[in-house]
């Protein structure tokens, strides 16, 4: 097994997933909720495939991963299953590259019973989070989701807004299995520089949360409620543009699948942009000007930029953290950096001190925003 299908065992453990609380069994899988997709453990490999084929109700089943053994599973049934159509439930869809990437992961034989996993990443997240509402005697708990790589301005905007409305703050932060241009330790070193910088960090608390197979197809967004929900979130935040929302309008007021979720609030914003008229970030459903004056904050194409080894605008990013993402990705891109530095940036240090590509590049922003001249 691997670390990708241990988070989502995990997960379940926890009690993350609730409703969701074991392994589906033959029978479960005839009366799926219509929203919920059961939880099946059928994984690949052949020699997955020879144990379940011999494995007896009552017997144990260690669960090893890099041949360790991090848990166990006590055999309740074991089952044949249609590969092809549990892929097809995850991904909704019967080709493409989620449901390629989700069939490669399963195998012919299911099984369920009662288990038990080591995995600390997620109950030490949880003890963070509720000595944090503990701390502050939150009542009003916002849960958001990050998964845009870079953390832009409208980020920063978007959980601003949530602090005012909130006790507490909990930003999921998804941790990706699959190749991410920008790596997640990267991506949580930006947003904790950001959050403790320019945001009230001790009503902010940073989750990780392992951005696994089962959150692949229409209902990740709802998965994604649900986590925040067990979380101990009393809202959350969702943008207008996220897929498969299934929205509609009633009276004015928006709709979606979320409304099927008990006990969370879930709050649909429109994207913010930068308008160029009122000259600060606005959500473009209340800005009066037109889509020609807004400036868009859209994440692939920002990473066009740093995929080219270019500094985005400060009007997009922060330059700091443009910097620290820009040094990492290109390091030692410049031949005598020190100087380069000494010669184009204003300095009145009494002595040479050695200067880091993150450094020059914050400096290098500041030039470009010098407008005397232009």
């Amino acid at each position: 097994m691997d670390k990708e299908a241990l988070s989502s065992l995990a997960l379940v453990q926890e009690g993350l997933l609730l409703p969701i609380s074991k392994l589906a069994d033959a029978a479960s899988l005839q009366s799926a909720d219509p929203y919920l997709t059961p939880f099946t453990l059928n994984p690949a490999g052949k020699k997955n495939q020879e144990v379940l084929k011999r494995a007896k109700s009552g017997e144990k089943l260690d669960i090893v991963l890099d041949s360790k053994i991090v848990g166990s599973l006590h055999v309740k049934e074991v089952f044949g299953i249609d590969r092809h159509a549990r892929a097809m439930n995850l991904a909704n869809a019967d080709s493409g590259e989620e449901f390629e990437r989700i069939y490669a992961r399963l195998g012919d034989y299911g099984v369920c019973g009662d288990y038990r996993v080591d995995f600390p990443d997620i109950s030490q997240a949880k003890a963070t989070l509720n000595a944090k509402i503990k701390a502050h005697k939150a009542k009003t708990i916002t849960g958001i989701m990050l998964d845009g790589q870079i953390f832009h301005r409208a980020h920063e905007k978007l959980i601003r807004d949530a602090l005012g409305d909130s006790d507490l703050v909990v930003v999921f932060l998804l941790k990706p299995y699959t190749k991410s241009f920008i790596s997640y330790e990267l991506q949580r070193r930006c947003l904790e520089f950001a959050t403790k910088n320019f945001l009230l960090n001790e009503r902010i608390c940073i989750i990780p949360l392992d951005d696994t197979y089962l959150f692949m197809g229409t209902n990740k967004v709802l998965l994604r409620a649900i986590v925040a929900k067990n979380y101990g979130c009393t809202h959350f935040i969702v943008s207008q543009s996220t897929p498969n929302l299934s929205m509609f309008y009633d009276d004015h007021a928006p709709h979606s699948m979320l409304d099927n979720i008990k006990d969370i609030r879930a709050t649909i914003k429109g994207a913010y942009v930068y308008c160029n008229v009122c000259k600060m970030l606005v959500n473009h459903q209340t800005c009066p000007h037109g889509k020609h004056h807004h400036i868009s904050y859209d994440a692939e194409s920002i990473l066009e930029f740093f995929r080219t080894g270019l500094l985005p605008p400060a009007i997009l990013v922060r330059p700091r953290i443009s910097a620290m993402i820009l040094a990492h990705l290109t390091p030692n891109r410049f031949k005598n950096l020190q100087k380069l530095y000494y010669d184009l940036i204003p300095s009145n240090e009494g002595i040479l001190l050695h200067k880091s590509e993150e450094e020059f590049y914050t400096e290098l922003m500041r030039l470009y925003q010098t407008t005397s001249l232009t």
